[in-house]
């Protein structure tokens, strides 16, 4: 990290394999982003420092905040609620942000060597109470017409690592993926075609990029297993929160090269066994991650009782995950 990795001097757009990142900028190190954003984003994740440390594990590590004219850093613009951060997945674009205040966040996918991400948007309704009409009937015809609003989630985005010498993509998703530096890259418009009887597809098409082999179901039984308590957890912490969070996403992170997961998991194995002096800032890689993110749009309600609109999104992600992870172990037992 260099000594000051926010100024401005130091910060660069960022960019990796998966999508364009308008505003989003990094440090040399990787190891933060840098995204424009509203106050209320701010707000959400001062008031969590203060007074909801239990939602702090759950969340990006916070940062601070930063004041950057349009002409010293990299494009300025971003997408108001559902920015992308470095994760490298398209979401549900809103109006065009133009700010000088950006937020300052650690960047889930570092510590990955290839990284799948799996973006899940929250919520049936997706607007908040400040919504002009024409918007809330536009994002209420894309609920209705996807498992947002049956399900309360809908994939928002998605990238596989594939290899090196990734294959073409399939004919019949060629409107909704691009092959890219290895990566599948799954648009927005991927998860708008599932229903709720066949999303399932698209979280099997994430945790099992490759053929399904030995070592591939290995792999899925422990992310899914990591996944699952993750969600769990993020949702036990929500059901005692009243607080309303519109387009808020979570991410699901793993190591997408088979090898490198294999690997990563034999230097965890030793670390943790080691004697020696342990530092817990060590920069140590990761397996997988999940993450709340894009508050935006998210407020304290006292009084108004848990947020049940995102609460039914990790609801149904719970159920699907917990049916994969029964399969996969059905499928390592044969």
């Amino acid at each position: 990290m260099p000594k000051n990795p926010f100024d401005a001097s130091t910060l660069q757009t960022f960019g990796n394999a998966a999508a364009g990142h308008d505003g989003v900028l990094s440090d040399s190190s990787g190891a933060v982003v840098v995204k424009p954003c509203t106050p209320a984003e701010i707000a959400f994740y001062e008031s969590v420092t203060a007074e909801h440390k239990e939602l702090a594990p759950h969340l990006p590590t916070y940062m601070g905040q930063l004041s950057l004219s349009s002409g010293s850093a990299p494009e300025a613009e971003a997408d108001s609620g559902t920015i992308q951060t470095a994760t490298g997945v398209e979401r549900l674009h809103g109006k065009k942000l133009a700010t000088e205040l950006h937020i300052v966040l650690e960047n889930i996918t570092h510590g990955f060597k290839n990284p799948n991400v799996l973006d899940l948007k929250l919520g049936a309704q997706l607007w908040d109470d400040a919504a002009k009409p024409e918007k809330r009937a536009r994002l209420d015809a894309v609920s209705n017409a996807t498992t947002s609003g049956s399900l309360g989630f809908r994939i928002a985005g998605m990238r596989t690592w594939k290899g090196e010498a990734a294959p073409e993509v399939e004919s019949g998703l060629k409107d909704f993926v691009e092959s890219s530096g290895g990566y599948f890259v799954f648009n927005k418009m991927y998860g708008r075609k599932f229903s709720a009887d066949d999303v399932t597809e698209g979280f099997e098409a994430y945790i099992f990029p490759g053929e399904k082999s030995q070592a591939e179901l290995e792999r899925a039984r422990e992310v899914l297993a990591f996944f699952l308590g993750e969600v769990k957890d993020i949702q036990s912490v929500f059901e005692n929160k009243e607080s309303r969070m519109y387009s808020a996403s979570i991410l699901l992170v793993y190591e997408g090269d088979l090898d490198e997961y294999t690997k990563t998991k034999k230097a965890l194995a030793t670390h943790r066994h080691s004697e020696e002096d342990e530092d817990e800032d060590e920069d140590l890689p990761k397996l997988a991650a999940v993450k709340m993110i894009d508050f935006a749009h998210a407020t304290w309600q006292p009084g108004n009782g848990p947020d049940e609109n995102a609460l039914k999104g990790m609801r149904s992600t719970a159920k699907i995950l917990k049916d994969l992870l029964d399969q996969t172990e059905k499928q390592l037992e044969e």
